[in-house]
């Protein structure tokens, strides 16, 4: 069953409402390089990650100052939306399902990435992750179906644009810039439609998002998101057990209606 958003309050300012999120977008795809040097400090560089955290940070906060600011509410009504509040056990056990096989396939047919530390995982795997599912799945996505109406197919791959614009710096020539902003898209796309079929949980997008990673990061599956034959097919059978799993575990739009 397609999901529907229910009646928005903010129907009569929701194309400037879809225009702010526009703007938080755009300034996700520059918010880095603009960045990059104020926070250029002793006490940030000495972190790993620690400005990719801040200038994250920064762009879901934008993200709610523009919304709420056009929507004339407060930024927690906006970030009510993302659905981080929602159950987490089914997804769980949806997320077990795909990465207990996924793992054990590739323990044995791939080998494990050298030189892994503590912070290779809690930002790339993890925090990453978490941060971009709430900017362009929860904000985004959540508020141009719930609130400006979109349909659904339009509201996930708008910021899906922006998702693979981000993921560009991977690219080491324009061909491999081309894959990859393909298949992060892509991602971002489908990352959108689990958010949205799931009933606005964002639960099941974050930890398909960081089960791919974590395998990424684990074993030498490619080098960026394009990856090699194995690591594609291997990705492939992920995305069509999601999509599959979803239709028979996500709950049925009667069961659960959006807030």
């Amino acid at each position: 069953m397609k999901p529907s958003p229910t009646v928005s309050p903010f129907a009569p300012r929701s194309g400037t409402i879809a225009f702010a999120v526009t703007l938080a977008l755009i300034y996700s795809t520059i918010s880095g390089s603009l960045w990059r040097s104020p926070l250029d400090l002793e006490w940030v560089t000495r972190v790993a990650y620690l400005r990719s955290a801040l200038i994250s940070l920064g762009d879901i906060l934008a993200m709610l100052l523009l919304v709420s600011l056009e929507a004339r509410c407060r930024p927690l009504a906006v970030l009510k939306l993302a659905g981080l509040g929602e159950p987490i056990r089914q997804p769980l056990l949806w997320a077990l399902c795909l990465f207990l096989p996924a793992l054990m396939i590739s323990a044995y047919a791939a080998p494990v990435a050298a030189g892994l530390g503590v912070k290779d995982f809690i930002w790339p795997t993890i925090l990453g992750p978490v941060s971009e599912e709430i900017f362009y799945r929860g904000l985004a996505v959540g508020v141009l179906i719930r609130w400006c109406g979109w349909p659904l197919i339009v509201a996930c791959l708008w910021p899906a644009v922006f998702f693979g614009a981000t993921h560009a710096w991977q690219g080491a020539d324009l061909e491999s810039l081309i894959g990859v902003v393909a298949v992060t898209g892509l991602g971002g796309l489908l990352f959108g439609w689990l958010y949205a079929r799931w009933n606005y949980n964002l639960w099941p997008p974050i930890l398909l998002h960081i089960g791919l990673n974590a395998l990424w990061t684990t074993f030498n599956l490619g080098e960026n998101a394009i990856g090699g034959w194995f690591g594609n097919a291997l990705r492939l059978a992920i995305v069509v057990a999601a999509i599959w799993l979803s239709f028979r575990m996500a709950p049925s739009r009667s069961a659960s209606e959006p807030r």
